[in-house]
């Protein structure tokens, strides 16, 4: 998932309770007086009070900036009635654009946590421009609203994740790259970092904190595991706390050393080097050696983290500073060390926690958040290198304890899988476009919430060649697809049987399309017993499409395939048919061969999804989908005399994916009259099988008898 800057929705009207406005004295006299005159009970001071709760005017950026918002946010009242606002000023957009300085965007997590920590208070992080007036934050405090809102000429606005379609590309980086990971020898890290390995044999440099080359005692190598390892060596032990730590060391000594061997396993070559990435200078000598050996360092992954859970109201600032100092004067060291060297791949593991705020997790959240920031300034600073910051849901290993584990479980909380996650890692090096990703569930996402799916020209390239006058349109099947993720996104234990009752209420014409993106929103109509009942809607609120999904603990049953009798001869063909008779372009021309076609059948040959289409995890097979509902436009033509549009689907059914080789459609029409026809598609696989159905196929005849720009040929 990205984020994306969209509108926020209408609010009512809020009392601010008593707050302390901090900052600078200038600034916070003139908000708490403008405050006061719309009978607020508001003070300026220097300091967090017990009895109050507090407004934070941040000033310029910088790690203590940060730091005192957490204490004032330990010190103020948060229980019922309290309040904790914070305010920035990164250009109305949260600093998504790119700014000089990132760590104001710490405040962000830090809001998310204490709103997720108190939920009974009043909880904002108000992020303005600089011709934001005063008045507007005024009446902005005084309105219910998300807790992250932005306020510029562009309007008022929140952030919210975006659906993206999995990458599918080759990574930018092959066997003469050195690529420096930080925290790279173990974990969910050194999984990452084996995969890509295994793709590029690059070269990998591992910094880790601690050293892998002390020989074990003697009688700890007979000893395979924790348990075997503390009964060998407890009798030498001086206690159970240094038991403890020895055991530990040897553990992560082993795994670090098992990293190496599996990386030069791939083909490539991997480095370890004990060094302390928060500390400047013995990074850049720890990397000078390096270019030495290899020469420039050409990528930069910053893996390293640790966690000190404590809810706000608890946590030291001893626990604070560890987990930010990682975090924050780890990237900046990395960064430093590699200022003159010719970086084309720069990733930052962030975290979820940053996306939505997680209690316990003030510091962690605030500190991903500047990863994130820092990504969109490094991805402005660099326009030919690809820059991600990857916020990491949890993951099936790492620092997610079994403990852990079973409360996400509990929660509904998919973990993710060791090797999936490792995968995505790689694939996400290969896609150039979002720079800020979520990958997994979100820690506070809201089944009831409308799910986002943004179409632009770098998310969807393939869409451009699906336009009708010159202008970009959702396909049918993309809008299918999208149903049938939400529902996995809801339940993903259970397989999509089918998408039905699909009501195409207003095509979706894209403005953005070259520019931002258009986004639109699924939201959850009803939740069945055996799935959802959706809708498409414009972030106006206006619905395009209307679909039920249906759900099955198992995999829908394949149905048998009836072959087709002999069929009538096509004229076109498929040059033709796009010249004459559709409108699509190359991506989108996926129809190889007309077999047959007749006033009851037709059959056609695909070029399915070796058509140029992203496929990644999608649930339905969309280039061949739409092969199928090309066929049933030809077939409609045929009776229609004219053009036509699909304005439903009765079924789909996806059975699966497709056996590699020729991919078949054949269609069986079921009712035809003077504006409308009525059909059943079916897709077929080289070795026969049906992996997917249309039907009740819907289309309507073009009042104009033709697409915009096409001359037709009845």
């Amino acid at each position: 998932m990205d984020v994306a800057l969209v509108a926020c929705s209408e609010s009512t009207a809020r009392a601010l309770p008593p707050v302390v406005v901090l900052g600078a004295a200038a600034e916070r006299e003139a908000l708490a007086s403008a405050l006061r005159a719309r009978g607020v009970d508001a003070v300026a001071a220097e300091a967090a009070a017990a009895d109050r709760g507090v407004v934070f005017l941040a000033p310029e950026g910088n790690d203590l900036t940060v730091r005192e918002a957490f204490q004032a946010a330990r010190a103020a009242r948060l229980d019922a009635g309290g309040a904790f606002v914070v305010v920035t000023r990164l250009g109305g957009d949260f600093g998504l654009s790119g700014v000089d300085n990132p760590v104001l965007a710490g405040l962000f997590g830090l809001t998310k946590t204490v709103a997720l920590e108190h939920a009974e208070a009043f909880v904002r992080a108000i992020d303005t421009a600089a011709d934001t007036p005063l008045e507007a934050l005024v009446v902005e405090l005084g309105r219910t609203g998300p807790v992250e809102v932005s306020l510029s000429l562009a309007g008022r606005r929140t952030l919210l994740p975006v659906m993206l379609p999995t990458p599918r590309a080759k990574a930018p980086i092959g066997p003469s790259d050195v690529i420096v990971v930080s925290g790279g020898a173990r974990g969910v890290t050194a999984a990452c970092v084996i995969e890509l390995a295994s793709r590029t044999q690059a070269r990998f440099v591992l910094l880790g904190r601690s050293r892998i080359d002390t020989p074990e005692p003697a009688v700890a190598l007979a000893a395979g595991d924790e348990p075997a390892l503390m009964r060998a060596l407890a009798p030498a032990a001086a206690n159970p706390a240094a038991l403890r730590k020895t055991v530990a060391g040897i553990l992560a000594a082993r795994e670090a050393q098992a990293t190496l061997a599996a990386v030069e396993a791939t083909g490539g070559h991997a480095l370890y080097l004990p060094v302390d990435v928060a500390d400047p200078a013995a990074v850049a000598s720890a990397l000078e050696g390096v270019r030495a050996q290899w020469g420039p360092i050409t990528g930069l992954v910053h893996g390293a983290g640790v966690l000190a859970d404590r809810r706000v109201k608890e946590k030291t600032d001893a626990q604070w500073d560890m987990v930010w100092s990682t975090k924050i004067d780890g990237v900046r060291a990395l960064l430093a060390a590699t200022a003159s060297d010719p970086l084309r791949t720069l990733c930052f593991f962030s975290s979820v926690a940053a996306r939505t705020g997680n209690v316990g997790q003030c510091d962690y959240a605030a500190a991903n958040e500047v990863l994130n920031r820092l990504a969109a300034t490094e991805a402005k600073r660099r326009p030919g290198a690809v820059v991600k910051s990857i916020g990491w849901g949890p993951w099936a290993g790492g620092m997610v304890t079994p403990q852990l584990a079973r409360a996400f479980q509990a929660r509904g909380i998919a973990l993710i899988p060791l090797l999936a996650g490792a995968c995505a890692f790689a694939d996400e090096l290969a896609a150039p476009g979002a720079t800020e990703v979520v990958i997994g569930g979100l820690l506070a996402g809201d089944r009831t919430a409308p799910s986002l799916r943004r179409v632009s020209e770098r998310d969807y390239p393939f869409v451009r060649d699906h336009s009708v006058g010159g202008t970009p349109v959702v396909p049918v099947v993309l809008a299918l697809e999208w149903f049938a993720q939400r529902a996995r996104e809801l339940r993903p234990d259970a397989f999509v049987h089918s998408v039905e009752k699909v009501s195409v209420l207003r095509g979706i014409l894209l403005t953005d399309y070259a520019g931002a993106g258009d986004v639109l929103a699924i939201h959850t109509v009803e939740e069945l017993p055996d799935g959802f009942a959706f809708e498409l809607r414009a972030l106006s609120g206006r619905a395009h499409y209307r679909a039920t999904v249906r759900m099955g603990a198992a995999p829908p049953v394949v149905p048998a395939h009836a072959a087709l009798g002999p069929l009538g001869a096509y004229p076109h063909d498929a040059a033709a048919i796009y010249d004459k008779l559709l409108f699509h372009g190359p991506d989108f021309q996926v129809i190889r061969r007309v077999v047959g076609l007749d006033s009851h059948s037709a059959e056609a040959e695909l070029r399915g999804i070796g058509a140029g289409w992203t496929r990644g995890s999608w649930v339905t097979d969309l280039a061949s989908g739409d092969g199928g509902l090309q066929l049933a436009v030809l077939w409609s033509r045929q009776q229609l005399g004219g053009a036509s549009l699909p304005t439903g689907v009765g079924v789909y059914r996806p059975y699966g994916r497709p056996a590699p080789g020729p991919v078949r459609t054949v269609l069986r029409g079921r009712q035809s009259d003077a504006q409308r026809t009525l059909s059943d598609v079916l897709l077929i696989d080289g070795t026969g099988r049906v992996y997917a159905a249309f039907e009740g196929v819907e289309l309507h005849r073009l009042p104009q008898g033709e697409y915009p720009g096409k001359p037709g040929e009845a």
